[in-house]
């Protein structure tokens, strides 16, 4: 156990190559599984804020019109979510700078979890059928998010 302790955290190993390829440590592999962790949440709180604004903006013009029509609520509500969604990708890939679309489903997949618990205790009910369509919205456009932020080309200057 102490051997274990001593060892330097990078451990190298030869290659049939005569080179030398870095073994996947321990520390290596939480440190790896800590960043996607933080590159999700942070991606998921920012589309969650994302979209209290903008459902916020929604409902003071709602309450500005003084009509609400019916049958524009759930397109909008789908729509606000994609987008929140799309954001949620795009920041959770910016963090981590890797796995774009990857990291923008899983974002986009917590953040859809987030709506439905709130809803679920918010309304005491069981999910409508509306639930699994905004499921693949959210999925996708997370993951369209994640995908355009790490392919996203840098201008040379």
């Amino acid at each position: 156990m102490d051997e274990y302790r001593t060892r330097s955290p990078h451990i190298y190993q030869a290659d049939s190559g005569g080179g030398r390829v870095m073994k996947m440590t321990r520390s290596n592999k939480n440190s790896t599984v800590l960043g996607a962790v933080r590159a999700v949440v942070i991606g998921a709180v920012c589309g969650a804020v994302l979209c209290a604004g903008l459902l916020a903006l929604f409902a003071f013009g709602f309450v500005k019109a003084s009509y609400i029509p019916q049958f524009a609520i759930n397109p909008i509500i789908i729509a606000v979510s994609a987008f929140s969604a799309f954001a949620a990708g795009f920041f959770a890939a910016k963090v981590s700078k890797k796995n774009g679309l990857l990291f923008g489903a899983i974002s986009g997949l917590l953040l859809f979890v987030l709506f439905l618990l709130a809803g679920v205790i918010a309304f005491h009910g069981a999910p409508v059928l509306t639930t699994l369509t905004r499921l693949a919205v959210m999925v996708l456009a997370g993951a369209i998010g994640g995908l355009l932020s790490v392919s996203k080309k840098s201008k040379i200057k």
